[in-house]
């Protein structure tokens, strides 16, 4: 072998290494930038997956928040319809009068307990029909009583509030949930018709 044959032959062998470096170098690169891809792949997954998540978070943190403020809208609504349907059978009570109400004041006087009372308190109008029924000495008028009456006895230890606007009082309670209810009916269709149009 001659110099110029190890010569080629080196150049050669340099050639295959040379090859063989920019080949693994290549093949490294390659690993690596698939490496890189896989990694940016992984980190935008869990990104999207975080981001999804926080979004979901969000919205049912804004959905709760307004479910929120509906349902206080709402129970506000609730309570001045209640002030309006309260004040509104208040100013009614009245009209109780306007039929049969000498048998609707007897029935009231028998309701009440036996006793000795001291006081009857009617409305003014009401006067000679609680004589028919109590002494007419105890028989007092007050004018915030639009019907029935108000018995008292033993200096006021035990008092009997039978008037209308007592027994309005004390139901309701029931009243209002069914008043709600109809209104609900009547005014509920009414909107969902007007969405749905």
């Amino acid at each position: 072998m001659g110099l110029e044959e190890l010569i080629s032959t080196l150049k050669k062998n340099e050639q295959k290494q040379i090859d063989d470096i920019w080949q693994q170098a290549r093949a490294e690169a390659d690993s690596m930038r698939k490496q890189v891809a896989e990694a940016i792949a992984k980190i935008t997954e869990e990104h999207a997956d975080q981001l999804a998540s926080a979004c979901r978070k969000s919205v049912r943190v804004i959905v709760a928040e307004a479910d929120m403020k509906a349902r206080k809208k709402k129970l506000f609504a609730y309570q001045g319809l209640d002030e309006v349907l309260h004040a509104t059978a208040i100013n009614q009570l009245p009209k109780l009068r306007q039929h049969g109400y000498e048998n609707v004041f007897a029935q009231l006087a028998k309701e009440l307990p036996g006793s000795q009372w001291d006081k009857i308190i009617v409305n003014p109008s009401d006067m000679d029909l609680a004589a028919k029924f109590f002494d007419k000495n105890i028989v007092q008028p007050d004018t915030a009583i639009s019907g029935g009456l108000i018995a008292v006895n033993a200096g006021g230890k035990i008092v009997v509030d039978n008037t209308f606007e007592k027994r309005l009082e004390r139901q309701w309670s029931h009243i209002l949930p069914e008043l709600i209810k109809r209104i609900e009916e009547k005014y509920g269709e009414s909107e969902s018709t007007e969405k749905a149009g």
